[in-house]
Protein backbone atom coordinates (compact mmCIF):
# COMPACT_ATOMS: atom_id res chain seq x y z
CA UNK A 1 0.00 0.00 0.00
CA UNK A 2 2.90 2.40 0.70
CA UNK A 3 4.23 1.91 -2.83
CA UNK A 4 0.77 2.76 -4.19
CA UNK A 5 0.64 6.03 -2.21
CA UNK A 6 4.04 7.09 -3.56
CA UNK A 7 2.85 6.35 -7.07
CA UNK A 8 -0.28 8.64 -6.82
CA UNK A 9 1.59 12.01 -7.09
CA UNK A 10 3.43 10.72 -10.16
CA UNK A 11 0.16 9.69 -11.84
CA UNK A 12 -1.43 13.06 -10.98
CA UNK A 13 1.53 14.95 -12.43
CA UNK A 14 1.41 12.91 -15.64
CA UNK A 15 -2.32 13.53 -15.96
CA UNK A 16 -1.93 17.28 -15.56
CA UNK A 17 1.01 17.75 -17.95
CA UNK A 18 -0.97 17.42 -21.19
CA UNK A 19 -3.31 20.19 -19.93
CA UNK A 20 -0.54 22.82 -19.85
CA UNK A 21 -0.61 25.35 -22.69
CA UNK A 22 1.39 28.39 -23.66
CA UNK A 23 -1.51 30.84 -23.64
CA UNK A 24 -4.97 30.91 -22.07
CA UNK A 25 -8.04 30.19 -24.18
CA UNK A 26 -9.93 33.40 -24.92
CA UNK A 27 -13.70 33.77 -25.46
CA UNK A 28 -13.25 34.39 -29.19
CA UNK A 29 -11.77 30.87 -29.52
CA UNK A 30 -14.92 29.17 -28.17
CA UNK A 31 -18.18 28.14 -29.85
CA UNK A 32 -21.51 29.02 -28.20
CA UNK A 33 -21.64 25.53 -26.65
CA UNK A 34 -18.21 25.97 -25.00
CA UNK A 35 -16.26 23.79 -27.46
CA UNK A 36 -13.07 25.05 -29.11
CA UNK A 37 -13.60 26.49 -32.59
CA UNK A 38 -11.87 24.55 -35.34
CA UNK A 39 -8.64 26.28 -36.18
CA UNK A 40 -8.73 28.19 -32.88
CA UNK A 41 -5.25 27.04 -32.03
CA UNK A 42 -3.65 27.85 -35.38
CA UNK A 43 -0.75 30.24 -35.28
CA UNK A 44 -0.11 33.13 -37.59
CA UNK A 45 3.14 34.91 -38.17
CA UNK A 46 2.99 38.69 -37.96
CA UNK A 47 5.24 41.55 -37.15
CA UNK A 48 4.38 44.77 -35.39
CA UNK A 49 6.69 47.72 -35.53
CA UNK A 50 6.22 50.51 -33.06
CA UNK A 51 7.00 53.95 -34.32
CA UNK A 52 6.93 57.03 -32.20
CA UNK A 53 7.15 60.58 -33.37
CA UNK A 54 8.59 62.87 -30.74
CA UNK A 55 6.57 66.03 -30.33
CA UNK A 56 7.65 69.29 -28.77
CA UNK A 57 5.51 70.98 -26.16
CA UNK A 58 3.55 73.98 -27.35
CA UNK A 59 2.51 77.11 -25.54
CA UNK A 60 -1.15 77.83 -26.20
CA UNK A 61 -2.60 81.34 -25.99
CA UNK A 62 -6.38 81.58 -26.19
CA UNK A 63 -9.21 84.09 -26.40
CA UNK A 64 -12.79 83.03 -25.80
CA UNK A 65 -15.02 85.56 -27.54
CA UNK A 66 -18.46 86.19 -28.94
CA UNK A 67 -16.75 87.55 -32.06
CA UNK A 68 -15.68 85.15 -34.81
CA UNK A 69 -13.51 87.78 -36.51
CA UNK A 70 -12.34 91.35 -36.19
CA UNK A 71 -11.44 92.87 -32.82
CA UNK A 72 -11.85 90.24 -30.10
CA UNK A 73 -12.95 90.74 -26.52
CA UNK A 74 -11.86 87.89 -24.22
CA UNK A 75 -14.69 86.96 -21.84
CA UNK A 76 -15.60 84.51 -19.09
CA UNK A 77 -19.35 85.21 -19.21
CA UNK A 78 -21.68 85.36 -22.20
CA UNK A 79 -25.37 86.26 -22.38
CA UNK A 80 -27.71 83.37 -23.30
CA UNK A 81 -28.54 85.00 -26.65
CA UNK A 82 -24.86 85.11 -27.74
CA UNK A 83 -25.53 82.65 -30.57
CA UNK A 84 -22.12 81.02 -30.48
CA UNK A 85 -18.89 81.13 -28.54
CA UNK A 86 -15.62 81.22 -30.48
CA UNK A 87 -12.24 79.91 -29.37
CA UNK A 88 -9.30 81.71 -30.98
CA UNK A 89 -5.85 80.14 -30.51
CA UNK A 90 -2.20 80.75 -31.04
CA UNK A 91 0.19 77.83 -30.56
CA UNK A 92 3.89 78.58 -30.24
CA UNK A 93 6.59 75.93 -30.46
CA UNK A 94 4.90 73.34 -32.69
CA UNK A 95 6.92 71.52 -35.33
CA UNK A 96 3.82 71.04 -37.47
CA UNK A 97 0.06 70.80 -37.34
CA UNK A 98 -1.40 68.33 -34.81
CA UNK A 99 -4.83 66.74 -34.89
CA UNK A 100 -6.82 67.57 -31.75
CA UNK A 101 -10.35 67.22 -30.44
CA UNK A 102 -12.28 70.15 -28.98
CA UNK A 103 -14.64 69.12 -26.18
CA UNK A 104 -17.44 71.54 -25.21
CA UNK A 105 -19.09 70.45 -21.95
CA UNK A 106 -22.20 71.73 -20.19
CA UNK A 107 -23.34 70.03 -16.97
CA UNK A 108 -21.81 66.68 -17.94
CA UNK A 109 -23.05 66.69 -21.55
CA UNK A 110 -20.11 66.87 -23.94
CA UNK A 111 -19.88 67.56 -27.67
CA UNK A 112 -16.69 66.61 -29.52
CA UNK A 113 -15.36 68.39 -32.60
CA UNK A 114 -12.27 67.32 -34.55
CA UNK A 115 -9.80 70.03 -35.37
CA UNK A 116 -6.16 70.93 -35.87
CA UNK A 117 -3.71 72.78 -33.70
CA UNK A 118 -1.27 74.65 -35.93
CA UNK A 119 1.65 76.94 -35.23
CA UNK A 120 1.11 80.56 -36.08
CA UNK A 121 2.18 84.13 -35.36
CA UNK A 122 -1.31 85.42 -34.55
CA UNK A 123 -4.54 84.28 -32.97
CA UNK A 124 -6.87 82.48 -35.36
CA UNK A 125 -10.32 80.99 -35.04
CA UNK A 126 -9.89 77.35 -34.02
CA UNK A 127 -13.46 76.29 -33.20
CA UNK A 128 -16.93 77.69 -32.57
CA UNK A 129 -19.86 76.22 -30.69
CA UNK A 130 -23.53 77.17 -31.06
CA UNK A 131 -25.11 78.07 -27.72
CA UNK A 132 -28.71 77.09 -27.00
CA UNK A 133 -30.22 79.95 -24.92
CA UNK A 134 -31.78 77.34 -22.61
CA UNK A 135 -28.37 75.89 -21.64
CA UNK A 136 -27.28 78.45 -19.08
CA UNK A 137 -24.75 77.89 -16.35
CA UNK A 138 -21.15 76.68 -16.29
CA UNK A 139 -19.41 75.43 -19.44
CA UNK A 140 -15.94 74.10 -20.21
CA UNK A 141 -14.03 73.98 -23.48
CA UNK A 142 -11.00 71.69 -23.69
CA UNK A 143 -8.41 70.83 -26.29
CA UNK A 144 -7.61 67.13 -26.20
CA UNK A 145 -4.68 65.43 -27.87
CA UNK A 146 -5.72 63.10 -30.68
CA UNK A 147 -6.88 59.69 -29.42
CA UNK A 148 -4.22 57.00 -29.54
CA UNK A 149 -4.58 53.48 -30.92
CA UNK A 150 -3.74 52.06 -27.49
CA UNK A 151 -7.10 53.14 -26.06
CA UNK A 152 -5.60 55.49 -23.49
CA UNK A 153 -7.58 58.56 -22.51
CA UNK A 154 -6.56 61.61 -24.55
CA UNK A 155 -4.38 64.19 -22.83
CA UNK A 156 -5.99 67.53 -21.96
CA UNK A 157 -3.78 70.17 -23.59
CA UNK A 158 -5.87 73.20 -22.63
CA UNK A 159 -8.97 73.91 -20.54
CA UNK A 160 -11.08 77.02 -20.11
CA UNK A 161 -14.26 77.54 -18.10
CA UNK A 162 -16.95 80.07 -18.93
CA UNK A 163 -20.57 80.83 -18.05
CA UNK A 164 -23.73 81.40 -20.07
CA UNK A 165 -26.17 83.64 -18.17
CA UNK A 166 -29.58 85.23 -18.57
CA UNK A 167 -29.18 89.01 -18.41
CA UNK A 168 -31.33 90.75 -15.81
CA UNK A 169 -33.92 93.10 -17.25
Amino acid sequence: MTATLRFVPFVLAMALLPGCVDAPITPDQLEADGQLRSGALEQSAFSARETTTPQRAAQISAVLAAEAEGPLEDAKRFPADVGQVNLHLRADGLDGARPVVFRWTHRGDAALMNGTLASGDTLSLATSFPIDPERTGPWTVEILGAPSDSGEKPVVLFEREFEIFVPSR
